[in-house]
Parts: C-alpha cells; sequence; structure tokens
C-alpha cells in the first residue's frame, strides 16, 4: 500500500488535489490509520497555528489600547 505524503495531505485538505485524486485519497484515508493520523496531526498543528495568531492579536490589541490610555 503506497502512502500518502504530507504535502499530498495538504493538497487534499485544502481542495486543491484533482477531483479523482481527492476520491482516491478519501478513500485510502478510510483504510489506512497511518495516514488518517497524519492527516489528523496536520490538521491539529493549523488548529495550534491559528491559537497563536489569534493570542498575538489579542495582546497586540490589548497593547495599542494600554498605549492610547497612557
Amino acid at each position: 500500500m503506497r502512502h500518502y505524503t504530507e504535502d499530498e495531505l495538504e493538497l487534499f485538505r485544502h481542495k486543491e488535489m484533482s477531483v479523482l485524486g481527492r476520491i482516491n485519497c478519501a478513500s485510502h484515508l478510510k483504510e489506512c490509520p497511518a495516514c488518517a493520523k497524519l492527516l489528523a496531526e496536520l490538521e491539529e498543528n493549523d488548529k495550534l497555528v491559528q491559537e497563536v495568531r489569534n493570542s498575538m492579536e489579542s495582546f497586540q490589541s490589548q497593547e495599542a489600547t494600554h498605549r492610547k490610555q497612557a
């Protein structure tokens, strides 16, 4: 069984893969715990990055408000 690479799974996640490629990948993911796990890890990494970005935006907003009040 051929496994999908991180790059290929990124294409799948972002819907940048051909329709046939997406169908094949989705079918493979149902049968392959290793690729499904890698896909879940990539999605979790995106969530963590988004949380950091949101925290930074909140911090910068608070800093700007604090500077205006000072």
